[in-house]
């Protein structure tokens, strides 16, 4: 009878295969991690050119682009639910839901009902059945962030120009997206300022600011920071952010802030809010950026604020402009002088923050 004779490996051989599988593992991941953050950042880029489009559409239909901020006017303390307005501040989201398919969502926030009766809705922060949802659309796969249902939390934010103070003034602003204004009294007033006209944008569209994404908190109150990275909190308490916007840096180590900074994570929670701390940015400080405030309001009511778009994709962020386009706008972009005193919210003329500032202002000339 022959004898056959087993054959296997040694431990030798063993360790060489394994190796060989780990330096494999070693070169396939990175490959897959960048696969994954394209598509993630083309998810992006497709949710941010259909909120354009749908911006456009609503000036098309309606004469004007839609107010960051606008909505019902005015608050007044001790009002009943039933006779709540939205305070001015019902947010350009609502607006823009009829053209991004939430049709029902709209409608049903235009007729009121129990238990506020008001047509368009309650304050604009307060908790409501028709706009306490959450949409797809409003988050970018990229923003790491718990997405919590009853924080009704957004990734996308408009752009509110290069202005530092007054962050939520009436009726003006030198982006494309301002707050509504209104006469008379009392309440309901009239508005007077519905949205900034195409025929504002003397910039040009293909050069003006609408959207960018920003890193959504957690929507807590001032607390020590705890590991937060930039962008998904803000930095409170900073002083001399309108004389010399680029002190809001030194708040920052690596990519989070520095051990004991106060800081709140309100940002990107309530997007029916159209306070700038629920849903601007501005175009000082390049992307990525810590972000500041004066003051040390727990809310998202603070009005001298430095709110950089930040995203977690890898180096900048996706951006759209006021003629439907979107764009990958490099965290090295030019920034002019950052410690220049920044322009008032009404003044005319060119941005001190070199061509990011300029990209945030619709008639600048710049």
């Amino acid at each position: 009878m022959r004898r056959t004779t087993a054959y296997g490996f040694t431990l030798i051989e063993l360790l060489v295969v394994t190796a060989i599988i780990g330096v494999l593992v070693g070169l396939l991941l990175p490959a897959v991690q960048q696969a994954r953050e394209a598509a993630r950042r083309a998810s992006c880029v497709s949710k941010l050119k259909q909120l354009g489009l749908a911006t456009l559409s609503f000036e098309s239909a309606q004469g004007h682009f839609p107010a960051r901020s606008g909505g019902t006017c005015c608050y007044a303390s001790g009002v009943a639910a039933s006779a709540q307005n939205n305070a001015g501040r019902r947010s350009g989201f609502v607006d823009l839901l009829p053209y991004m398919e939430e049709g029902s969502t709209y409608d049903a926030i235009m007729a009121g009902g129990s238990p506020n009766r008001q047509p368009g809705g309650p304050y604009a922060w307060a908790s409501w059945g028709p706009w306490n949802k959450v949409f797809g659309w409003m988050k970018c796969p990229s923003d790491f962030g718990a997405w919590v249902a009853n924080r009704k939390s957004n990734s996308y934010a408009f752009c509110i120009g290069d202005s530092v103070a007054d962050a939520n003034g009436w009726s003006t602003g030198r982006a494309v997206f301002i707050k509504a204004g209104w006469a008379g009294g009392p309440s309901p007033r009239r508005m007077t300022v519905k949205g900034t006209l195409m025929s504002d944008i003397l910039d040009g569209t293909s050069k003006s600011l609408l959207f960018s994404e920003r890193l959504h908190g957690d929507d807590r109150g001032p607390h020590a920071t705890d590991g937060e990275q930039l962008g998904a909190a803000v930095a409170i308490g900073v002083s001399g952010l309108n004389t010399n916007p680029s002190v809001c840096m030194a708040v920052a180590d690596g990519r989070g802030y520095v051990s004991g900074q106060s800081v709140k994570g309100r940002w990107g929670n309530r997007w029916h809010d159209g306070q700038a701390g629920r849903v601007g940015f501005n175009t000082v400080l390049p992307p990525n950026s810590p972000s500041c405030a004066e003051g040390t309001n727990p809310n998202a009511d603070s009005t001298t604020i430095v709110y950089p778009p930040t995203s977690g994709h890898p180096g900048g962020v996706v951006v759209g402009y006021a003629d439907g386009a979107v764009a990958y706008i490099n965290d090295n972009i030019d920034c002019g002088d950052t410690s220049s005193a920044a322009p008032g919210r009404n003044s005319s003329g060119q941005s001190p923050f070199g061509v990011w500032g300029a990209m945030g202002t619709k008639a600048a000339g710049d």
